[in-house]
């Protein structure tokens, strides 16, 4: 079969189905996001068609393009072409980049389609999202009253190249999510692996690492043996056993825990499909338990300055403990640029569009200040510009 026999089975398709039926499956909330674009976006094309029966060649042709698109989004949404290996996609994001990328073309195809009254109520969407994705240095930011002054000619290609490049920087901000996801998960398998080794080892030989401290020698009774304070044992006899890292693992485990939880509730959701809090927590935990060998470690090597004495076997494993929930310090900065990407992807702060509140939007500041009424005030000298009366009013 070739492309443009695709596209006349999806233009039949757009055409004779008035309501799409399509089987119910159990699906993450990212699948159910392209099934009700992509039905969104064929009943847009349907409903052209219908209003406009004689559509142009070149019409007609974007009309089927965008249909396939479409179509090839839901596909790839619901892991029916492609389909690939559940462990290859889940890594790759093989099913993601495809569904996305086409609905992402199906949209820029359909700025072809739309009427000039409908074209034009697209522009403050447009503007809006270009402003959200675009850098703001970047040339090809434009403002509303740039668009509104074109004529439909020349208006059109225009919004499509820039809703095209939108779109290309949204899916390199989810390549990048995804890639942040997998270098997280390679760090904490790698840190797991090193270690399940050292705890094994140090397991059978305890006296490597020992996490034994002596106890304070009384100066009424110096002949009195010392007592030793240890992980799993405090007094005279004790001493280092392999069973002293396990408990000391374990402790720094659940202080890790318990750093992934707080900074888990202080990270704000999304509805990317790349479960990146997790895969923080996923390191937090390993994170941990290094955190709490090493605290002892330095601890009984003097590296903490007045600090160098564990008194009791309670010492120790509180010590273990608010050494796991310490290392939040490092991985909190983990946290921060996973939040910093999450908030550039629709849904983040980073691109809701800001409210005009008592103020008026003013076209572009390289456009200088024509038309501001006296007694408004600059506030921000960027592509979008608010000025605000004294009074409060627009």
């Amino acid at each position: 079969m070739n492309e443009q026999d695709d596209g006349t089975r999806a233009a039949e398709n757009c055409v004779a189905m008035d309501v799409i039926v399509r089987p119910q499956k159990r699906r993450r909330i990212w699948v159910q996001h392209v099934d009700v674009d992509t039905a969104r976006i064929e009943s847009r094309v349907r409903a052209i068609r219908k209003r406009e029966p004689t559509l142009t060649p070149y019409q007609d042709s974007i009309a089927n393009a965008v249909c396939a698109f479409s179509q090839r989004a839901w596909l790839a949404a619901n892991k029916e072409d492609p389909a690939p290996r559940a462990l290859a996609n889940w890594w790759r994001g093989t099913l993601v980049e495809a569904a996305y990328r086409n609905l992402h073309a199906a949209r820029t195809q359909m700025i072809d389609l739309y009427s000039p009254a409908e074209l034009r109520a697209e522009i403050p969407m447009v503007v809006a999202r270009a402003n959200a994705t675009l850098h703001r240095d970047d040339p090809r930011r434009i403002t509303i009253h740039e668009l509104q002054k074109e004529s439909v000619e020349n208006l059109r290609p225009r919004m499509r190249r820039v809703v095209g490049d939108s779109y290309e920087q949204l899916d390199l901000e989810h390549a990048q999510l995804r890639s942040f996801r997998n270098i997280v998960l390679i760090s904490a398998r790698f840190l797991l692996l090193l270690l399940v080794l050292t705890v094994s080892f140090v397991t059978t030989h305890p006296t490597f690492i020992p996490f034994c401290f002596p106890g304070e020698q009384s100066p009424n009774a110096p002949t009195v043996i010392q007592a030793t304070h240890c992980p799993t044992s405090s007094g005279p006899q004790a001493a280092p056993t392999g069973s002293d890292i396990l408990v000391v693992a374990l402790l720094g485990a659940l202080g890790g825990a318990t750093a992934a939880t707080l900074s888990i509730r202080n990270l704000k959701g999304s509805s990317t499909p790349y479960d990146v809090p997790m895969a923080l927590a996923f390191l937090k935990v390993p994170l941990g338990v290094l955190a709490a060998i090493l605290g002892l470690v330095a601890v009984q090597g003097n590296f903490v300055p007045g600090l160098s004495r564990l008194d009791s076997q309670g010492q120790i494993l509180a010590y273990a403990l608010i050494f796991g929930f310490a290392q939040q310090a490092l991985s909190r900065l983990l946290d921060k640029r996973a939040q910093d990407l999450m908030e550039g992807l629709p849904g983040g702060t980073n691109v809701e569009p800001r409210p005009p509140g008592e103020g008026r939007l003013e076209i572009g500041a390289s456009e200088g200040l024509e038309g501001v009424a006296p007694g408004q005030k600059q506030v921000s000298r960027e592509r979008v510009v608010w000025v605000r009366t004294k009074s409060g009013n627009a």
